[in-house]
């Protein structure tokens, strides 16, 4: 064979391997599959009061009445409330003479207490507080005036109702019992006469911490 045949040879079988590489000799096989109806949803975190006005509707006290009220909260939600804080907000709207008074003097003569019902079958007493908080953390708030607590902002009371606040569940339910008392400063007290002070309790609940779902 002749020096030209074997080149040209040669080169035609270059040709064809760059050929056969070009055209794709190397095959895989593949499979697929999707999962669908993936979703990830925000749960509810939800606060009822029942009843959620005029808990402490009080008129004609005097200097050394108190009143006790009571008030159900409930998780309407789902997701758990490890945590339930509470403030106040009030607004002493006319003084004894009918005028519009905005100042917060009358709020420094009403003090607030936590209550717990020991012995179920006597009425509520003002010590019964100590029953259920004993020498704990929230101690130094009960008695506080109603000024203090404004001041004060959020309390957490969590702990006063540990058997069910400690984890408050979706469903679970709980009863709060406060008690209010107009103070008596021994004092001539007429400047308070037919005065009136709008409260309002605000109430918030902080969810569980995060867990595996």
């Amino acid at each position: 064979m002749s020096l030209k045949k074997q080149f040209a040879l040669t080169l035609a079988s270059v040709g064809i391997g760059a050929a056969l590489i070009g055209g794709g000799t190397f095959a895989w096989f593949n499979t697929k599959t999707d999962i669908t109806g993936n979703t990830f949803a925000a749960g509810e975190l939800k606060l009822g009061a029942k009843p959620a006005t005029g808990v402490i509707n009080v008129g004609d006290i005097a200097p050394g009445d108190w009143v006790v009220k009571s008030f159900e909260l409930k998780n309407e939600g789902t997701v758990g409330i490890k945590q339930l804080l509470t403030g106040v907000n009030y607004k002493v709207t006319y003084d004894h003479e009918g005028n519009e008074n905005f100042q917060d003097e009358f709020g420094r003569y009403l003090k607030v207490y936590y209550l717990t019902n020991v012995d179920k079958t006597k009425p509520f007493q003002l010590t019964d507080y100590a029953e259920v908080i004993g020498n704990g953390p929230f101690a130094k708030y009960q008695g506080k005036t109603l000024e203090e607590w404004k001041n004060i902002g959020q309390l957490d009371i969590s702990t006063l109702y540990e058997s069910k606040l400690g984890g408050f569940k979706p469903g679970d339910t709980d009863e709060i019992t406060l008690a209010i008392q107009f103070v008596d400063d021994g004092n001539d007290q007429n400047r308070f006469q037919k005065d009136v002070l709008d409260l309002t309790l605000n109430i918030e609940g902080k969810a569980r911490d995060g867990v595996q779902q």
